[in-house]
């Protein structure tokens, strides 16, 4: 409280016991008997009597300013080794947030960005610290030129995370940012590539299981909301020096990630084990390279026992081979390399008929190819198998079609010649 106010004052008069007392007797009470009753209850009160401390000033997380920044530079062969980054890393910028909650939504704060940029033979890591919440603000407007001059933002889980908790903070703060032009969440990218294979795609998994960094005595994520609030009450910066170490691998993670998949994607090398070759022919061809996700695709058929992923494998690469208008490739597809018995051989043997039909115009074949289906399909009835009858009805249905088919092109052919037979 910094002074009194007029109506405060008559409150603590209004309310005394001793003034009501004088009231019910009769006497009125003087000003001096108002006064000393009203000094007494504030001195119980401990309005006064002693000097009142500051809310704002509560030792030294009050003193100095509001956020920090630690900066810190490394040569890009201290970063990459041998290796150098990708070109495109120049114009990027590597974002990495620690929050006061996991769950997102408006109320979680971002107390430390993390930052990272290449800067031609240099590596630089920034990490903006909230060292009190009413500094947020003035933080927030720091990075802001950051963002604003980034040509692509990195991040992993950005999209759902990071980004939405910092854009709800800064229209909080009635700061206005634009969102980045280019954004490359590369979370969507570790799902396709590892998620399989590894059964998680957390940044700290894959640093470890696939591109084998490992972090020694590294915080848990989840305890990291819970140290800063720590942090909050008692003032102590000691104990968030993980938090700060955790924060700069992350973003260094995000280098070697992106340049290691930009490599496998874009510019066709395989990677090493674990990998989900499935996933990788589908990034290539995100990337529109159709003749790079072939080549996995096809590795994915040959090391994939699962019938149903195989006949998913084998559609992708169906698609391509349309695209591409490679009939004896495709036909090949699906009689020879998806293989599989019961269900999955008839309906490969259906997708065959497809392409003796309509694409190799012989028709002949396309029938043997259904009647094929037929037989495996009476085999399915004999072991009572619960696909049998509406594969039987789509492959009969298929054949009626056939035979119909045929029936017309024959009469359309005998009536062009009976037509030709009148003319002469």
């Amino acid at each position: 409280m910094s002074g009194w106010s007029p109506g405060l004052w008559d409150n603590l008069l209004r309310n005394d016991p001793r003034r009501d007392s004088a009231v019910r007797d009769g006497t009125g009470g003087d000003s001096a008997v108002r006064q000393s009753a009203s000094r007494d209850r504030l001195e119980r009160l401990g309005v006064l009597g002693r000097a009142r401390p500051d809310p704002w000033r509560r030792g030294p997380l009050h003193d100095g300013p509001p956020y920090e920044v630690r900066r810190r530079v490394q040569l890009v062969r201290e970063v990459f080794g041998r290796e150098r980054p990708h070109p495109s890393d120049a114009g990027a910028l590597f974002l990495d947030t620690e929050t006061t909650g996991l769950a997102g939504g408006t109320g979680t704060t971002p107390f430390l960005i993390g930052l990272a940029t290449v800067d031609g033979d240099a590596v630089v890591v920034e990490q903006f610290f909230l060292r009190r919440l009413s500094g947020e603000a003035a933080m927030l407007e720091a990075v802001r030129d950051r963002f604003q001059e980034a040509e692509t933002l990195v991040t992993f889980n950005g999209r759902r995370f990071d980004w939405p908790i910092l854009e709800a903070r800064y229209i909080m703060s009635r700061l206005p940012v634009d969102p980045p032009a280019d954004h490359a969440d590369l979370m969507s990218a570790a799902r396709r590539l590892w998620h399989r294979p590894l059964g998680t795609y957390r940044l700290t998994a894959v640093e470890r299981l696939a591109l084998g960094i490992e972090r020694p005595d590294d915080v848990d994520s989840a305890e990291i909301p819970g140290m800063y609030l720590d942090y909050l009450r008692t003032g102590d910066p000691g104990p968030l020096e993980p938090v700060f170490t955790h924060n700069q691998q992350d973003v260094l993670c995000l280098l070697h990630l992106r340049r290691r998949v930009r490599r496998w994607v874009e510019d066709g090398e395989d990677p090493p084990p674990p990998v989900d070759w499935e996933g990788l022919g589908v990034l290539r061809l995100q990337a529109a390279d159709e003749a790079g996700a072939l080549a996995a695709l096809r590795r994915a058929l040959t090391v994939e026992d699962d019938p149903v992923v195989r006949w998913r494998i084998a559609g992708r690469i169906a698609r391509i081979l349309r695209r591409r208008a490679g009939w004896d490739d495709l036909l090949a597809l699906w009689e020879h390399e998806v293989g599989g018995r019961g269900a999955w051989r008839v309906r490969a043997l259906v997708e065959a008929a497809k392409v003796y039909q309509h694409r190799l115009r012989q028709p002949d074949r396309a029938i043997a190819a259904l009647e094929e289906a037929l037989a495996v399909i009476e085999w399915l009835h004999l072991c009572d198998d619960p696909a049998a009858a509406e594969l039987e009805s789509l492959v009969l249905a298929r054949l009626n079609r056939f035979h119909a088919l045929s029936a017309r092109r024959a009469d359309l052919s005998l009536s062009a010649a009976h037509g030709r037979c009148l003319q002469m």
